[in-house]
């Protein structure tokens, strides 16, 4: 009898553990409106919702993967912000001169068949600096920060000899359906020359409203990118993402 009850006890905890980093892994509120705020924090070393999250590349083409010098992965905050926590950390050298890269992930429990109004709060690290020339375009005001949330999961597809994402997602400074500019990556700290780049933090908000109609599951699609005009090499580290939804 003692074992079965200890074994029942193993595994009410387990049970309960993966609840909890379920739940952790789509941090949500919600009051008697319905309005709904979803807040995803990437800083902890195994932080939970960082689970199901894939960072991805679009606008170039096959034959220019090998020279992209693609990099991604949930790393230590580099520079003056090493020690304080981990981020999403995406990179990309941009020698199609119009590189998407872009870290997506889904949330769940979002009421089914609901139109919101969503609004978004972005945090990453940075080293890109402001007010500086740069091959084909600014390195910090012309690598535009985007977001959005779609029912669809974004991906990369092979159109005309080049991948493409399967959503909306606007071209360079110009936002699309599925997602909307919120900034760009330029800090105030660095220098224009690459030995004079220090990292810092820096948070961007959406003006207006993004609209998403939630589908009968109630789960959508997350995604913040950075589409590219300037023809380097940029590296950021995703921190915390908050979205705010009130149904219309």
């Amino acid at each position: 009898m003692q074992g079965l009850l200890d074994g029942n006890r193993t595994a009410l905890a387990t049970l309960l553990a993966a609840a909890s980093l379920l739940l952790a892994a789509c941090s949500s509120s919600q009051n008697d409106s319905g309005r709904q705020v979803v807040t995803l924090d990437f800083t902890a070393a195994d932080a939970p919702d960082a689970s199901g999250w894939e960072a991805g590349f679009a606008d170039y083409s096959p034959e220019q993967e090998e020279i992209m010098e693609f990099a991604s992965g949930h790393e230590p905050l580099p520079g003056k912000l090493s020690g304080e926590g981990h981020g999403l950390m995406v990179g990309a050298t941009n020698r199609s001169d119009d590189v998407f890269m872009y870290w997506t992930g889904p949330v769940q429990g979002l009421a089914p068949e609901t139109s919101y109004e969503a609004r978004f709060r972005v945090e990453f690290a940075t080293d890109s600096p402001a007010g500086c020339a740069g091959i084909g375009g600014a390195p910090g005001e012309s690598v535009w920060v985007k977001t959005g949330m779609t029912t669809r999961q974004p991906e990369p597809v092979l159109v005309e000899e080049h991948w493409r994402m399967n959503i909306d997602k606007g071209n360079q400074s110009a936002g699309g359906k599925d997602a909307i500019i919120i900034g760009n990556v330029a800090n105030e700290g660095s220098g224009c020359n690459v030995g004079e780049r220090v990292w810092e933090l820096k948070t961007v908000e959406s003006d207006g409203a993004f609209i998403l109609n939630t589908d009968s599951d109630g789960v959508a699609w997350v995604t913040v990118g950075t589409d590219s005009g300037f023809e380097g090499r940029t590296e950021l580290f995703y921190t915390r993402i908050v979205a705010t939804l009130e149904p219309r």
